[in-house]
């Protein structure tokens, strides 16, 4: 089966601005910090594997108090793939292998639409809702969003960039470039990609580019929401309705 991936990502592109419009800006941006991150880790790859590491030592901290019940249960769901090495002692994440960023991906996507909906909650009785100006940039910033998953997608994908290993995904990886497309194939199954641009978001400073971008959206949600107010010589914290935004 041939897929284009060019038309693919205009239309992932197409939803996650749509998704924006009737979201607002403000909760783009904390998806957009949180895809620059993921951005960072591609484009230092040492780091990367420091990080994965520190997880790896957390998840072994946690392996080491969970009941043999528990432990003998994961160690006969994940046999393999992202979650690797699972042994009676101890449970590891494989830095090299494409799986693992994904199902990453996967868990930082949710966490920024969580986060955005426990921070700004939506809906009558203390909730705001989005103005059209907050609905236009909303679209604008879901749009890049769209593309850096896509982007992100793809180098998972080939691999090239994942520290330790140039592997990717545990399946059959041909070709690098617009003019030769990738393949995956696995469990019979074979999906070509098409029409790939030569291009991605880890070309050059593209990368460094998009994290300027997304430290500079970030705090703009954070300035835009969050203020120090004094009262009787005390400073708190005092919490604003962002630009864009009107509060029921």
């Amino acid at each position: 089966m041939q897929i284009d991936w060019t038309v693919l990502t205009y239309f992932v592109i197409g939803l996650f601005a749509l998704n924006g419009f009737f979201r607002g800006w403000w909760k783009e941006a904390i998806t957009t910090a949180f895809l620059a991150f993921l951005v960072f880790l591609l484009a230092q790859p040492d780091f990367a594997a420091s990080f994965v590491e520190l997880v790896n030592t957390i998840l072994q901290t946690v392996w080491s108090v969970l009941p043999t019940s528990l432990t003998s249960l994961l160690q006969n769901s994940f046999p393999g793939g992202p979650v690797s090495g699972v042994s009676a002692n101890a449970i590891r994440i494989d830095p090299s292998d494409g799986n693992t960023w994904l199902l990453l991906l996967i868990v930082v996507m949710a966490v920024a639409i969580l986060l955005g909906r426990m921070t700004l909650p939506a809906g009558p009785g203390g909730g705001y809702q989005v103005r059209p100006v907050g609905s236009l940039l909303g679209g604008l910033v879901g749009g890049l969003n769209g593309l850096i998953v896509m982007n992100l997608v793809r180098e998972y994908i080939e691999g090239r960039n994942l520290p330790g290993s140039a592997a990717g995904l545990p399946t059959e990886i041909a070709a690098r470039s617009a003019s030769t497309p990738f393949a995956v194939a696995s469990s019979g199954v074979s999906i070509q990609a098409v029409n790939v641009p030569s291009t991605t978001i880890m070309e050059g400073y593209l990368p460094w580019i998009l994290m300027i971008i997304g430290g500079l959206v970030f705090l703009a949600a954070l300035k835009t929401r969050v203020g120090m107010a004094s009262k009787d010589g005390f400073r708190k914290i005092n919490y604003k309705t962002p630009m864009g935004y009107k509060k029921y």
